[in-house]
């Protein structure tokens, strides 16, 4: 990389100071959830190897122009249908799914790396060079939804309807900022609505047991349910101010299934109440509102990477906050920063550093 003092300049030191925030967040909410638990009392500390692993990458990633990644594109995409299809042939089983591929000590899981993967070839495509024409019309949307279909059936075939779900909008929200019009969305949204009784065929058992228990809570209490109605308890049990850090009863006593994954919104809302759970909110807020600033440059891809990672990044936060309250159906999908997990720390320091390497070069385009 050429200096240059206008890289340092765009450089958003408040974006790295939400993350350092946040990422501390989680790190203590994870201690609090499996320190009294002799099987998972080390997780916060692997949590802080991955987090300072994850800093390092994002610090890595803003040394090269992002617009090197449009030429590797395809073979990004590629790389990340094989890791996909290495999951099916040779993936880590847990908890009845398999997600995970190990190299060595390590397993990490390859769906991660491919929404980023779907994020830039998407882009790619979808600037003017990659487009044949401006003019948008409804086979435009040909080509993004045969991208699509792949990384999203391996997922699904994990089985991950959560993550799955993460490349949909993705999808939409890319198609959003390259222009395409609301109308030519709300036609895709109807065909995709179409099929939605086909698809409740191919779901797996639990997959449906999950949608009707969002749907009636009380079908299995000591079941499928019992994780949402003790997540409801928890939060509840917070009130506006919380029990104080270490001092949640439903926390420490584990009456909570995953709630150093899934449910650690939960562990957060007890411990610090209605109050502290505003403030993550608002954490959350301000970093999605200061990385939207980056996708002010004029360089399509550049917006559209920024677009994809937002969306990914928004449609998470979302999903896993409802699900803790009861507004979404339970899908596993971890809470960014904050619920443990090594490969999901690092592909959102990644996006994150992927914002960041376009801000600092608005200036270029």
């Amino acid at each position: 990389m050429v200096f240059d003092r206008r890289l340092i300049k765009n450089f958003d030191m408040w974006i790295v100071i939400l993350c350092l925030i946040l990422g501390a967040t989680g790190i203590a909410a994870i201690y609090s959830a499996t320190h009294l638990n002799r099987f998972y009392s080390d997780l916060f500390l692997k949590q802080i190897l991955w987090f300072g692993a994850g800093l390092a990458v994002m610090l890595l990633i803003i040394l090269f122009n992002y617009r090197i990644l449009k030429e590797l594109s395809y073979i990004i995409y590629g790389l990340s249908l094989i890791l996909l299809l290495g999951v099916l042939f040779f993936g880590k089983s847990a908890l009845g799914a398999q997600r995970w591929l190990r190299i060595g000590p390590f397993s990490f899981q390859p769906s991660e790396f491919a929404k980023l993967a779907f994020i830039i070839v998407l882009a790619g495509y979808l600037t003017p060079e990659g487009m044949a024409k401006r003019i948008l019309h409804l086979r435009d949307l040909f080509v993004p939804l045969l991208l699509l279909i792949p990384p999203f059936i391996l997922v699904m075939e994990q089985p991950d309807m959560g993550t799955a779900l993460v490349f949909i909008v993705i999808l939409f929200g890319m198609l959003y900022f390259a222009g395409f019009k609301i109308w030519q969305l709300l036609i895709l949204i109807g065909i995709g609505a179409a099929i939605l009784p086909a698809a409740w065929l191919f779901l797996r058992d639990y997959q449906r047991m999950r949608i009707l228990v969002f749907l009636n809570p009380k079908m299995e209490p000591l079941g499928a349910g019992y994780a949402l109605t003790q997540s409801r308890i928890t939060i509840g049990s917070g009130k506006l101010f919380g029990k104080g850090f270490l001092h949640g009863t439903q926390t420490q006593l584990r009456f909570l299934p995953k709630q150093h994954t899934d449910f650690i919104f939960s562990v957060l809302g007890e411990e610090f109440g209605f109050l502290g759970a505003i403030v993550l909110l608002f954490l959350f807020l301000l970093l999605i509102y200061r990385s939207m600033k980056a996708a002010s440059t004029r360089d399509m891809f550049g917006r559209l990477l920024v677009a994809g990672i937002i969306s990914g990044f928004a449609f998470q936060i979302f999903v896993n906050i409802g699900m803790s309250i009861g507004l979404v159906p339970a899908t596993g999908l971890p809470l960014p920063f904050i619920s443990y997990g090594g490969s999901s720390l690092l592909f959102t320091f990644t996006g994150i550093g992927i914002i960041l390497n376009v801000r600092m070069r608005r200036f270029m385009f």
